[in-house]
């Protein structure tokens, strides 16, 4: 027979929250970002500039917006690493069973499925430029999240005693992030000369309802 383990070695053999993989995820992405921040030190300055302006000139998005550029690429990775990190963290504090892989992969499809719709609207409505601010605008939110993000999830990780309040402050600062977006797409809409009732439609359609029924994931497994 083994020797017993510690109390706290089995403490911490049996929290998930504060696994092995997590630390290693976690390595990976502060090693990530000081490899963008290296390589393109001006990346973090030009989007912090544009994160805070209601409307971005053509010129920004030409030279900021490049879906081939390989530090956005990877600042949008971070972003969609840690907010699903965060969900996974909040749901198995819930009592969910399920993976962090599975809410990466739905973050991912999200964030493609949403990207490729709102191209399509923009195609549509014939806002091409307007569109493109706003993809560009979500992205951004969607990269600012990470390091919002990143000082939470390591709390929750690896300080249980702060793990229901640093939830509830993450939440807050998601939708506070959420509401921003909102407004800055009612701006831009408005500013291109979409009528009022479309932007209103396309909201409820496309960005109330999964928010709703993120929600409705939410309360499912704090409910069982």
């Amino acid at each position: 027979m083994g020797t017993p383990l510690p109390a706290s070695d089995s403490l911490r053999s049996t929290d998930l929250l504060s696994a092995e993989w997590v630390t290693f995820l976690l390595l990976l992405l502060l090693t990530l970002m000081a490899v963008i921040q290296f390589g393109s030190p001006r990346k973090w300055r030009s989007l912090g500039r544009s994160m805070f302006s209601m409307r971005l000139g053509r010129q920004a998005l030409r030279e900021e917006m490049d879906l081939q550029d390989r530090s956005f690429l990877g600042l949008l990775f971070i972003g969609g690493a840690l907010l699903a990190l965060f969900a996974w963290q909040a749901l198995v504090l819930h009592g969910w069973t399920g993976t962090y892989a599975t809410l990466l992969g739905l973050v991912l499809v999200v964030v493609l499925g949403h990207y490729m719709l709102l191209r399509l609207l923009g195609a549509m409505l014939r806002i091409d430029a307007g569109m493109q601010e706003y993809i560009y605008t979500g992205f951004l939110l969607f990269i600012l999240a990470g390091p919002v993000l990143l000082p939470l999830v390591v709390g929750i990780a690896y300080r249980p005693e702060w793990r229901s309040g640093t939830v509830a402050v993450g939440v807050v600062l998601l939708g506070l992030l959420l509401v921003y977006r909102w407004l800055r797409g009612v701006w831009i809409g408005l500013g291109e000369g979409v009528p009022l009732r479309y932007i209103i439609l396309y909201f409820c359609a496309a960005e109330l309802m999964p928010v709703l029924l993120a929600v409705h994931a939410w309360r499912g497994p704090s409910t069982e």
